[in-house]
């Protein structure tokens, strides 16, 4: 920049971006961050606008997720800020890096605590509405704040459990002069929990004793990169292990020992090795209802649960019993417990792997592949003609997300699975797809979406199409809201409001866009199209038009014990 310009708050904001390494803000503008805006080409970081705020922050997740470093959503105050709520309640949730910048108006503007609703244009109290989904929030008041507000900011997104945090920018702090840049330091990670000896020991103990142990493998596996020394434990131990649906692709999905995913809309092998089983250790994983069932007492009725992870939180309020709370880091538990089994003879864990075996053969995910176009049968169609080829596959909500994590491979680092989990939002597919696209420029990103979240972000096709990001979507149209639509008639015997949806040609409003399309209607030309989608240079979509009366089955209702599944066998 220039050394005569006069520096002002905005400059402190953009070069302590640059300082923590971000290259690319998410946007869609608005007049409250234009001070920011303005000067942040100086620091050479790019920026890059959607159609809608929700999107820019689905963007900028996608990029957070794949990266493990924080990623910078901008948005302007009022409805910007009410925007981009929900994909940060997702940050929140599934423990991803996000720092939002905010614009907010003139600090003599804002309402303070005066009893009216609203003082400044398109003022909402940022703060309060961000509190319960961010680990931290910041109000600056003047620009000497700025600063530590955002080292602090990106320090706390990445340090600990990741999560998003909030910085609230004052229009007026932003253009606030300031006598000097600041020296910003990197800061240093904190320091690693590892369990005592003594814990780790037990943690050995138990395993010997038991006659059927089971590994359940959660998303802080993924976000602690600890997928190598959960590989490693396997091998030595030969245990089966299930995952959660964020944890997919720890353990790679065609492994002998991989159970897929387990609970609410997992396999019933995966969800009877759980029932039976006598000793459950838990990596990285809140054991939510979809995974537990809601008949907690009887998750694991006749065994001991083993829970690591790195959240205090979830080890002491976590709606399972559990015989040991491990509060450490994942990854170097792991490692200290691979090096002491090169020493240790294991029990013959044979009968039971097995047992597990046969429940795997017996309880085989399948379909009537003979009756009308099936949406798994495209799943399974994109899979073998993508194996072996290094991709990121994000989906939205509904139907095809299950369908997805049932009949795709995943493998991480090289086949990631990047879908909605604890908040399980729809319009989650577009625009994350095309952070990923940003983040892994030489990875086929693959976009499988039902028709209901496609409409959500569908906007955001422009965005893809602009930028030419060679992003493959495969739109599931069921005519139907799937899931919701599923259980309106599994609970009341009827759905009134979810199914018969009329859809748009979905291709030819791709294809408005500059997209190039295919339309499937039969299975006989799904390889073929499919093809030409993937072989094609740049964005490409086909639309599906799939059985809308195909359900998820099985699946775990309310009331059952993980050993129950929808329909009775």
């Amino acid at each position: 920049m220039n050394k005569d310009s006069q520096l002002l708050g905005s400059h402190v904001i953009a070069s302590s971006m640059a300082a923590n390494g971000i290259k690319r803000i998410h946007i869609f503008p608005g007049g409250t961050i234009g001070p920011v805006l303005d000067v942040v080409h100086n620091w050479n970081i790019e920026i890059f606008t959607t159609r809608h705020e929700q999107a820019a922050g689905y963007a900028a997740l996608g990029m957070a997720k794949l990266t493990s470093e924080p990623q910078v959503v901008m948005v302007t105050s009022g409805p910007g800020v009410t925007n981009v709520l929900t994909p940060i309640a997702d940050a929140y949730f599934d423990s991803i890096p996000i720092v939002v910048l905010a614009g907010q108006v003139a600090t003599s503007d804002m309402k303070h605590n005066l009893p009216v609703r609203q003082r400044g244009f398109q003022e909402v109290d940022t703060i309060a509405l961000f509190k319960p989904i961010t680990k931290a929030q910041f109000l600056p008041k003047h620009s000497s704040e700025l600063a530590e507000v955002m080292n602090n900011a990106f320090r706390i997104a990445k340090t600990g459990r990741p999560g998003p945090v909030v910085v609230d920018l004052p229009m007026d702090v932003q253009k606030e002069s300031v006598s000097s840049l600041p020296d910003f330091q990197p800061y240093e990670e904190e320091n690693s929990l590892i369990p005592d000896i003594s814990i780790i020991n037990k943690i050995i103990d138990l395993l010997c004793l038991a006659k059927k142990p089971l590994i359940l493998s959660g998303n802080g596996v993924l976000i602690s990169r600890s997928h190598e020394e959960l590989r490693e434990f396997v091998n030595k131990t030969k245990i089966n292990t299930s995952s959660s649906l964020l944890g997919l692709g720890g353990l790679p999905t065609d492994s002998e020992f991989s159970l897929g995913y387990h609970g609410h809309t997992g396999s019933r092998y995966a969800n009877l090795a759980i029932h039976e089983s006598d000793l459950l250790l838990v990596l990285g994983s809140r054991l939510d209802v979809r995974q537990t069932g809601s008949v907690t007492k009887e998750f694991v009725p006749n065994g001991k649960v083993i829970h690591i992870d790195l959240d205090q939180g979830e080890l002491e309020y976590s709606r399972v019993h559990t015989e040991l709370k491990v509060h450490a880091d994942i990854k170097k538990t792991l490692k200290i417990i691979n090096d002491k089994l090169q020493n240790i003879k294991l029990p013959d864990w044979s009968e039971w792997n097995e047992q597990i075996k046969q429940w795997k053969s017996e309880y085989r995910l399948s379909y009537n592949s003979k009756k009308n176009f099936k949406p798994q049968y495209v799943i399974e169609t994109a899979n073998k003609l993508t194996k072996g080829i290094p991709l990121v596959c994000v989906t939205g909500v509904g139907q095809h997300q299950q369908w997805t994590a049932r009949h795709f491979d995943f493998d991480f680092p090289s086949r990631i699975l990047l879908t909605s989990g604890g908040h399980g939002a729809m319009g989650f597919d577009l625009p994350v797809s095309i952070g990923a696209q940003l983040s892994e420029p030489d990875k086929l990103v693959l976009c499988i979406v039902g028709d209901g979240s496609l409409q959500i972000n569908i906007q955001e096709l422009a965005t893809i199409a602009n930028h030419n990001l060679p992003i493959k979507i495969i739109v599931l149209d069921n005519q139907r809201l799937g899931i919701v639509s599923q259980f309106q008639n599994i609970t009341w015997g009827k759905d009134p409001s979810c199914g018969d949806v009329k859809n748009p040609d979905f291709s030819a409003i791709a294809k408005a866009y500059g997209i190039f399309t295919e339309r499937i209607s039969t299975a006989n030309e799904t390889k073929s199209k499919l093809e030409k989608i993937f072989s094609h240079n740049g964005p490409a979509l086909v639309h599906c038009n799939v059985d809308p009366n195909e359900d998820v089955i099985p699946m775990l209702l309310g009331g059952q014990t993980m050993d129950k599944m929808w329909p009775d066998d």
